[in-house]
């Protein structure tokens, strides 16, 4: 997905802009994924997973979910600042200078970039962390018992 604002105008019309607005998307994306879930966390021995609380007060999960995509387990039991997403956000949005109109380049996209990449991120945690007992509530789900 273009996040840069306007972006739509700098790619053409028709197919071939269709073509390219999704080839950035995709990009966008395949970077994202790359850098946040595997390269920065190797290199600095992070877990990129989310850890589910699941009890407590709604305020006390949802201060949690938000702070988890500032926070990082890392390989030896401790936590830490969550670099390997924020170096992804940033390397992803900087990445997208190679390939975005000229138009849409720059330090202040590649920024607004990133920090939207957080911010949706932050919004997958709450989902994340809320989600089972919304579906249950919603759905009806029961645990099954064996017969």
């Amino acid at each position: 997905m273009s996040l840069s604002p306007g972006a739509g105008h700098n790619y053409g019309q028709g197919t071939v802009g269709y073509a390219r607005r999704y080839g950035a998307a995709f990009t966008d994306e395949v970077s994202s994924g790359f850098f946040t879930n595997f390269f920065y966390p190797t290199l600095l021995k992070e877990d990129p997973r989310y850890f589910r609380r699941g009890y407590g007060s709604f305020q006390h999960r949802l201060g949690y979910a938000l702070a988890q995509e500032f926070t990082s387990h890392t390989d030896h039991g401790g936590k830490t600042f969550n670099f390997s997403n924020a170096l992804g956000a940033l390397s992803a949005g900087a990445l997208s200078n190679a390939y975005y109109p000229p138009a849409d380049r720059g330090f202040s996209l590649t920024m607004s970039q990133a920090a939207i990449s957080l911010s949706y991120g932050s919004v997958g945690t709450v989902v994340a962390e809320f989600y089972p007992d919304i579906s249950r509530r919603l759905f009806h789900h029961r645990e099954k018992v064996p017969r």
